[in-house]
């Protein structure tokens, strides 16, 4: 992936996030539909990629069926939930 598409991803992650607080969740899928409105399925993988990695530095947490997880998103099956974690900056 190239640098500014990662960059484009992680910043709308980092923006819902914070526009949804520490106690709301948005699913992965909200930021490839914002983004890649004609071909957001195609990038899916882009985006659980890039939130692997906000999640490996605890800017996101992942949940379940309302449980956190402590799996990358791109490890878990099905729905996830991704909100701001311990180290999001605002």
């Amino acid at each position: 992936m190239e640098k500014t598409i990662y960059l484009t991803i992680e910043s709308k992650h980092l923006e819902f996030a914070e526009a949804r607080g520490f106690d709301k969740t948005y699913c992965p899928s909200e930021v490839a539909r914002a983004l890649f409105p004609e071909n957001w399925r195609e990038k899916m993988d882009d985006i659980r990629s890039v939130a692997d990695d906000l999640f490996m530095d605890k800017k996101l947490i992942v949940s379940q069926f309302r449980k956190d997880l402590d799996s990358k998103p791109s490890e878990v099956k099905g729905h996830i939930r991704l909100r701001r974690g311990p180290n999001f900056e605002s």
